[in-house]
């Protein structure tokens, strides 16, 4: 039976775990291209009118107190006003964002619960071995390992460390 067949489990599985990749790739890159300027911080801000917003972003500081952050927001009513026009104005990136970060952890859970599978036995007829003597099983092994790197370098280098960290902790103050 080919590694791609239809009726090939393990292949199949594979192959459409390289595709996730390959689409949070380009998800990422088109995200990388739309950041909110406020997220970067003020340097970046095109529109004077958006630094009102730096108020009401927080880094991963707020893990450690959320409470003295969010009573600082709630006892200023203009930070209030501005919060809940920043969370009305940027509720759809956020989510994107979040889809995203999200996705990258889901890819790499995923691609190792595969391995985790292969070992275990449960794609019968394949081994790692054998999966990689077969030509297209070995490029889509070594595309599924390579894509979570690239993903993560242009994770690094398109988005920021502290641009994540206020988008993290943003769409947590929305969500709840």
């Amino acid at each position: 039976m080919e590694f791609l067949a239809e009726e090939n489990d393990c292949g199949q599985t594979l192959l459409r775990l390289v595709s996730r990749g390959s689409a949070i790739i380009a998800e990422l890159l088109r995200l990388s291209n739309n950041i909110p300027g406020v997220f970067m911080g003020p340097s970046h801000v095109e529109d004077p009118e958006q630094l009102k917003y730096l108020n009401i972003l927080f880094d991963f500081a707020y893990l450690k107190n959320p409470e003295d952050f969010e009573n600082m927001v709630n006892s200023n009513t203009e930070l209030l006003d501005v919060d809940d026009e920043f969370m009305d104005n940027h509720e759809d990136i956020l989510d994107r964002f979040y889809q995203l970060f999200d996705g990258i952890y889901k890819y790499i859970s995923d691609y190792l619960e595969f391995l985790d599978n292969l070992e275990k036995g449960f794609f019968i007829q394949h081994t790692l071995a054998n999966i990689l003597l077969d030509t297209d099983g070995a490029q889509l092994m070594c595309e599924a390992s390579s894509f979570y790197k690239v993903e993560l370098l242009l994770l690094d280098r398109k988005i920021p460390g502290p641009t994540r960290e206020k988008m993290v902790i943003a769409f947590y103050r929305s969500k709840g």
